[in-house]
């Protein structure tokens, strides 16, 4: 069943939106936490310094807050046409033009989980993985999400909707 929009009247299935949302937002997310923690354990030398390890949290928190704003177009067009409150509150996870506490809770819970994609990668990957081509993987594996997210809602994302 098709429900309609509020906001823009356009029919927006809740299986479309859940698609684009795990597609285009949440894989690449955990992807970009993956390369975050392949990236710095392959750059640090004794990455499981306390110190060290916090220093790389912080960066690439604000790696994940740059990535995030490059995100805001689709995201304001898919939350425009969602009217379940549920999924809504998922799409304003990933967004920063929330207020400042958000925006800083929303920081803090980047920064905890980089800090936990370090440990994770460090714990589960051999050195000549993570030197390897894990990084190789995971970035294919981002760029065939982000591909079948948009290509489930090209015409809703694109800033000219009647474009075809």
């Amino acid at each position: 069943m098709l429900k309609y929009s509020k906001k823009r009247g356009i029919p927006m299935k809740k299986s479309h939106v859940l698609l684009v949302f795990v597609f285009l937002l949440l894989i690449p997310y955990i992807c970009s936490l993956a390369i975050i923690g392949i990236g710095y354990n392959a750059l640090v030398l004794h990455s499981g310094e306390l110190f060290r390890s916090l220093t790389g949290a912080f960066v690439g928190s604000l790696i994940m807050f740059g990535i995030k704003a490059t995100i805001q177009r689709p995201l304001d067009l898919l939350a425009m046409q969602v009217d379940d409150n549920f999924l809504e509150q998922l799409l304003r996870f990933f967004s920063i033009r929330r207020r400042r506490l958000f925006l800083f809770g929303n920081v803090v819970l980047d920064f905890i989980l980089c800090y936990l994609s370090t440990i994770f990668v460090r714990n589960h990957l051999t050195l000549d993985q993570i030197v390897g081509n894990a990084t190789g993987i995971v970035l294919l594996v981002m760029f065939i999400s982000t591909c079948l997210g948009a290509y489930v809602e090209y015409d809703n994302l694109s800033i000219d909707p009647n474009q075809h």
